[in-house]
């Protein structure tokens, strides 16, 4: 059911304004954070905003299916490289 969700979404907003709204979820989740760390927003305000950035990034995932491949390898990349960063920090402690 969800994968047909971002698919209608992307089909009904297109391509252009769903990438627009990745970038205004973005911001509203760095202006959340920051109002977080001053104790001015609740967790739950963080957390809905989380919620609208993963939203918004399985659309991307759906808009570059296409590049599937090229997603889950830089995806494996990444999380390789945040392991061997812990992995670094732990060695230190």
């Amino acid at each position: 059911m969800t994968d047909n969700i971002y698919a209608r979404a992307l089909k009904t907003w297109g391509r252009d304004a769903q990438l627009g709204m990745v970038q205004e979820e973005c911001a509203e989740l760095i202006k959340v954070i920051n109002k977080h760390w001053r104790g001015k927003a609740s967790d739950a305000e963080v957390i809905e905003e989380c919620v609208d950035v993963e939203l918004m990034i399985n659309q991307m995932r759906e808009l570059f299916r296409s590049n599937s491949d090229l997603w889950e390898k830089i995806k494996l990349d990444k999380l390789n490289k945040l392991f061997e960063m812990l992995s670094k920090d732990v060695a230190k402690a």
